[in-house]
């Protein structure tokens, strides 16, 4: 409890929490789910902040709708900065420097690169362009070393494939 002034303003007590979880859990979920992916997340964080109060709101419903929407929104945008900066490390622009004695080109290598399934296009890059060992990048992708060698083996054998098949 908190003293202001003469009037003593108490914190959400634990019944009332529970009331108000009972009562708005499903329409702030319902209402957070307009701006994000995980309202779950908004609604806990925003009943988490809500005991934390000192005092508590005056109006706890309408403040626990304010700030689920407050989290809804900050969680739909770092969720789309996340996409953004993984669809952007994801695609790369420029996979190889052209040379002109290549024996390939350099836009279809990258296309080729970009046609494996992810699990060998991590191994072929990190072992390829991040010189990992067969240890490391096992560790990385959580996968045995010899399941590892085994894919870039094969990873390798679909790309010398596609530029046999080119000729």
């Amino acid at each position: 409890m908190q003293k202001t002034g003469w009037i003593i303003v108490p914190r959400i007590t634990e019944s009332q929490l529970e009331r108000l979880v009972i009562e708005l859990g499903a329409s702030l979920h319902l209402y957070a789910r307009q701006w994000c992916l995980s309202p779950d997340d908004a609604v806990q964080e925003a009943f988490m902040e809500l005991v934390t109060q000192d005092p508590a709101p005056h109006t706890p419903k309408a403040w626990l709708f304010r700030v689920v929407r407050n989290k809804a929104m900050n969680l739909a945008r770092s969720q789309n900065r996340r996409v953004r900066h993984e669809s952007n490390g994801a695609v790369s622009e420029v996979w190889f420097e052209p040379e002109s004695n290549s024996i390939f080109d350099a836009q279809e290598a990258r296309v080729w690169i970009e046609r494996l399934p992810d699990i060998q296009r991590q191994i072929v890059t990190s072992r390829v362009w991040g010189e990992l060992t067969f240890e490391e990048i096992a560790t990385l992708v959580d996968r045995p070393t010899a399941t590892v060698f085994r894919l870039f083996r094969e990873a390798i054998a679909t790309l010398r494939q596609q530029i046999e098949t080119r000729k």
